[in-house]
């Protein structure tokens, strides 16, 4: 018997409908305390650098939802404030004894080193697409112009607008950062809301319902970044396909890579500001055109994956069995009947039709 990546928690005997309830309330504290610290950690300076001015300045651009990657200040809050989540979902889930913090990497309960390795590969293949399509490498009126050489095509996107010092600050912030930001949220959304959803509502039922729940938060959550209709179809396409790879990989790894290399290109394009782009029009954060590249994009990354893995044998499941949801005889109210337990059913079975199931290691034994 096997155990796939989304019904990690549930290999566990420990393990209690109401527990990822408790890893979700630990979170949330978390996030609001944390948010206090990060907010008085970056005011406190502002107020005496800039004074009252420069705080209601901040509390402006922050309010204004979209992230500005031409200001490192503004950047560097909005990104620190995502990647403490990272540690959040850790804690929270050995908070809620839902099993090791690892149990959200992968089916190994570790980082697969020499897989990620690999999923370097089609992470970089796709990198390289997105930064023909994104500057427009090989079209008039893209932000690269091969004529003359190659070169940044200011008749068409203007001049940066922010010094070097800056932008040098932003790329930096942004390669630091972005990396554990992408982490954060594939091990929310891919990692702990999929596991949790698959571990309340078994067979495929719950891997449906695990796969839609986690694509529609995640896609939902960027609307107050200011995406527009095709901007969330986008990000749901992106993150839909995120969710395919997770369960067929068996681990975040090739998804935390996808993730960080889209956002970290994504930034360091649009920091220098060129003039002649407005990033705070709708058709900045998402067009039809945009929205197909994304969708084809991710499916092309998907293919690669899955190719890599079956070239390299990769091992997608848990070598062992889930613990029975419930222990002891069937309930009255149950009808006398097993219910969702180990794989799918659940008590120790007492009927003389039924065979009987081992309470520790959740399989079949002997009558």
């Amino acid at each position: 018997m096997s155990v796939p990546y989304h019904r990690l928690p549930r290999i566990d005997a420990r393990w209690r409908w109401w527990r990822p309830l408790v890893a979700l309330a630990f979170l949330a504290g978390w996030y609001l305390v944390s948010q206090v610290v990060i907010t008085v950690a970056y005011f406190i300076p502002v107020a005496a650098a800039r004074g009252e001015s420069g705080v209601f300045d901040l509390l402006h651009d922050l309010q204004s939802g979209a992230l500005d990657p031409t200001d490192p200040l503004v950047l560097s809050l909005s990104l620190v404030s995502l990647v403490v989540l990272l540690p959040g979902i850790l804690l929270a889930v050995k908070v809620a004894r839902l099993g090791p913090g690892a149990i959200l990497t992968s089916t190994r309960f570790r980082v697969r080193w020499a897989w990620t390795a690999w999923c370097v590969l089609p992470t970089l293949v796709i990198a390289a697409i997105m930064f023909v399509v994104q500057t427009g490498l090989f079209w008039d009126g893209g932000m690269i112009t091969t004529d003359g050489g190659f070169a940044w095509n200011h008749a068409a996107i203007g001049q940066s607008t922010v010094s070097l010092g800056t932008l040098t600050l932003t790329i930096v912030l942004v390669v630091l950062l972005v990396p554990f930001q992408g982490a954060a949220e594939e091990f929310i959304f891919r990692g702990f809301l999929m596991q949790t959803i698959a571990s309340w509502i078994p067979r495929r039922a719950g891997t449906i319902i695990a796969v839609a729940v986690s694509t529609v938060v995640f896609a939902l959550l960027h609307i107050p970044n200011g995406y527009n209709v095709w901007g969330i179809l986008d990000v749901g396409s992106f993150g839909l396909i995120a969710a395919i790879i997770v369960l067929r990989s068996g681990g975040l790894e090739a998804t935390v890579l996808q993730h960080a290399f889209n956002n970290i290109m994504i930034f360091v394009l649009q920091a220098p500001g060129w003039s002649g782009i407005d990033l705070t029009s709708s058709d900045a954060n998402g067009t039809p055109i945009g929205w197909l590249v994304t969708l084809g994009t991710s499916l092309a990354f998907w293919g690669m994956v899955e190719l890599l893995a079956w070239w390299r044998g990769l091992d997608r499941t848990f070598a062992g069995a889930a613990a029975p949801r419930f222990r002891g005889k069937p309930p009255v109210w149950a009808g006398g009947r097993r219910w969702f337990g180990p794989a799918g059913s659940g008590w120790v079975s007492t009927s003389p039709r039924e065979p009987a199931v081992d309470s520790a290691v959740g399989v079949a034994g002997r009558p």
